[in-house]
């Protein structure tokens, strides 16, 4: 009988270790294979990340270890792929509603505008009195809503306290979750009460459940494993037949009792033959094709940085994740890591390390630009209102400037002009140690557009046609009066200082604004999402930026977010990730990356590149433990493009040439300039 196996893999690893291990384990077993007359389907066989060969050593063959495989001899080739599905249970958490609605906020601007038809499918279960705001407020999502239980009788009826799963659908909820461990074991739920409630939850249309099995501690050192999770599948699932099971009617959840709340997570292999088993019992019960098609998750101790792993093995199609989804970033992440699109490290990157060139002590510094016509550097110190310059030779140079920054930009006309995204307006400067009018302080150009409390403009750059593009920040996007709300806008300023619209949806925070050589590709990125865009740039005014695809995201398992980016000749990306310690080379066509810079500090803010070559790459950086700037050189072959000045035209009228007022500004006018003095 010819056999086949089902083959799967997904690159993640930040060194590419994990991938170029998965890619000997599936070559080694293919190699062994072959020696039986099991045919291994290999249509989804991993391509090697550099798309290179390798001979295989005896010795690697001999060390493979032990990983069990599961042949089904009636495995059809029409049987559909399973969609993954990563499920959030929120237990009895959180504390309050107004605590639970930012949670669902958070989590819903991380998902809404960055969905694809390649993510899996993800539900929430909130406690009951959360499950209306839940369904509120993640319409539009994709994100499906489940109870995490009902009651054993169907409505209407004389039944205090219980809600019925006609009552969970009406609702408009997807999934009712059935015989978790803990109800189980702290309210005593049994077997056949658990296929009672399923009956009652399958009868409605439309509704779906998650039904939870596992074996306790005891159990699976005495190996009772496969015997207890049978036993659990027949009790629970009994009455049912082939016909009433479909992949969205019915989801099993593996979670080994003694993984959870412990923080101790199976192994991907333990969980992976424990999926086998499950499989086989359902085989039993409904055939081959049917069993094929149900979705396994695993449960127990599910993190950002596991994830991945867990998802590689062939028969994991999920996870039932707990403490972890109580956490926006933390939830997300672990989506991203169950989709093979997740960003991918080629196999052996090139790694550099940028030392300190400055100690600025920086409390935020952002926005470095480079400008070939001052042969110098310029970037901002966002709280601190500061506006730093430095030639690389003398001592650096800065100006305060009475109100918070977000970005700087180079301007056309003397030396030393540049535009500045002020909090309250947007500014025009000469910024020169030799500047004999320091009085005069900065211009306002105009005012900044969406002149609302809550925002400030944040990451901003000029594009090859000389206007300025930049984008806002949600001031409250973390916590307080717009916690996160999608309430930021992307503006293009022309040269007759009109401003124009460019994305048809807000966001939180807008960071990655570069421009591929030619002008007509800009990259974008909302920051809690950690996903980097694409767009299409419109030249002309009026247009809007369409054709967004996805060109990279970060690993599940790697922390912080993507902040500012720069491109370089090669049309590249360079993407800091604050919070990583690190600066990656994203390649937009592959989504591979090929270089790595690692700084010894947690949170590089942006980089740009600069020297009278443009071959060294500038990264500014934020406190605790930052705040300098960084430098490192560029391996042969790679620099960066000369940076575009702002062009003001002859209709653009300057509005002050005062310093900014504590009505422009929000803020008293305070001392404009002071010389950096080295080492304070």
């Amino acid at each position: 009988m010819t056999k086949t196996m089902k083959v799967n893999a997904r690159y993640s690893d930040a060194t590419g270790s994990w991938a170029i291990r998965q890619w000997w384990k599936w070559f080694s077993l293919l190699a062994i294979l072959s020696e039986s007359s099991a045919f291994v389907d290999i249509r989804n066989f991993p391509r090697h990340p550099i798309g290179s060969h390798h001979a295989l050593r005896s010795s690697q063959l001999r060390n493979i270890g032990n990983y069990n495989i599961w042949y089904s001899d009636s495995f059809s080739k029409n049987t559909p792929k399973r969609v993954p599905v990563i499920a959030g249970n929120w237990k009895l958490n959180p504390n309050t509603l107004s605590e639970a609605t930012n949670l669902l906020k958070l989590i819903a601007s991380n998902f809404l505008y960055h969905r694809s038809a390649s993510d899996p499918e993800v539900v929430i279960f909130p406690p009951y009195p959360f499950l209306m705001p839940a369904l509120e407020l993640l319409e539009g999502t994709g994100i499906k809503v489940g109870a995490q239980n009902c009651a054993l009788q169907e409505s209407p009826g004389a039944f205090t306290g219980e809600v019925s799963a006609s009552m969970i659908r009406s609702m408009g909820c997807d999934y009712v979750m059935l015989g978790h461990s803990e109800r189980r074991t702290l309210f005593g739920e049994t077997d056949a009460k658990i296929n009672a409630k399923a009956h009652l939850c399958l009868k409605q249309p439309g509704l779906g459940i998650i039904l939870c099995i596992g074996e306790t501690l005891e159990e699976y050192q005495s190996n009772l494993l496969e015997s207890v999770v049978e036993m659990q599948l027949k009790k629970g699932l009994a009455g049912l037949k082939a016909e009433d099971i479909s992949s969205s009617s019915l989801i099993i959840a593996y979670e080994p009792c003694w993984a959870i709340n412990t923080g101790i997570a199976a192994t991907p292999q333990q969980a992976n033959t424990a999926h086998m088993a499950v499989r086989r019992t359902l085989t039993k019960l409904f055939g081959a094709d049917v069993a094929q098609s149900i979705r396994i998750q695993y449960g127990g101790s599910v993190k950002p940085d596991n994830i991945e792993d867990l998802m590689a093995m062939p028969e994991i199609d999920g996870a039932l994740v707990g403490g972890a989804s109580l956490t926006a970033d933390g939830f997300t992440r672990i989506v991203d890591g169950a989709v093979s699109i997740s960003s991918s490290f080629s196999a052996i990157p090139r790694e550099l390390t940028a030392r300190e060139c400055l100690p600025t002590k920086n409390v935020l510094g952002e926005s470095p630009v480079w400008s070939e016509r001052d042969q110098c550097l310029y970037w901002v110190s966002a709280p601190e209102e500061e506006v730093w310059t430095w030639n690389l030779v003398d001592p650096p140079y800065r100006r305060l400037m009475g109100t918070v920054l977000g970005c700087v930009a180079l301007k056309a006309g003397d030396p030393g002009s540049i535009v500045l995204g002020g909090e309250r307006a947007i500014l025009e400067l000469t910024m020169s140690p030799t500047t004999t009018d320091f009085a005069s302080g900065p211009a306002v150009l105009c005012d900044r557009p969406d002149l609302a409390s809550m925002t400030r403009p944040n990451d901003g750059r000029v594009d090859r046609q000389g206007r300025l593009v930049f984008g806002m920040y949600n001031n409250y996007h973390r916590s307080g009066a717009s916690e996160g709300s999608n309430n930021a806008g992307l503006y293009r300023l022309d040269a007759n200082l009109q401003y124009e619209k460019l994305l048809d949806y807000d966001f939180r925070v807008s960071n990655c604004i570069c421009f591929s050589s030619n002008g007509e590709t800009m990259f974008f990125c909302d920051t809690p999402t950690r996903k980097v865009y694409a767009f299409d740039y419109p030249k002309e005014r009026g247009g809007m930026l369409t054709n967004r695809r996805l060109i990279w995201s970060v690993p599940s398992n790697l922390d912080g977010a993507p902040d500012g980016a720069q491109v370089d000749a090669n049309g590249c990306i360079w993407i800091a990730l604050s919070g990583a310690g690190r600066v990656v080379r994203v390649n937009p066509s592959t989504g591979m990356i090929d270089c790595v810079v690692h700084l010894p500090v947690r949170s590089p803010t942006s980089c740009t590149f600069g020297g009278p070559n443009l071959d060294e790459l500038f990264i500014t950086t934020r406190g605790p433990d930052g705040g300098g700037l960084y430098r490192v050189k560029m391996p042969h072959g790679i620099r960066g493009l000369p940076e575009p000045e702002f062009q003001l035209g002859t209709n653009g009228q300057m509005i002050s040439r005062s310093p900014p007022s504590a009505s422009t500004t929000g803020h008293s006018p305070r001392k404009d300039y002071t010389w950096w003095n080295k080492g304070s």
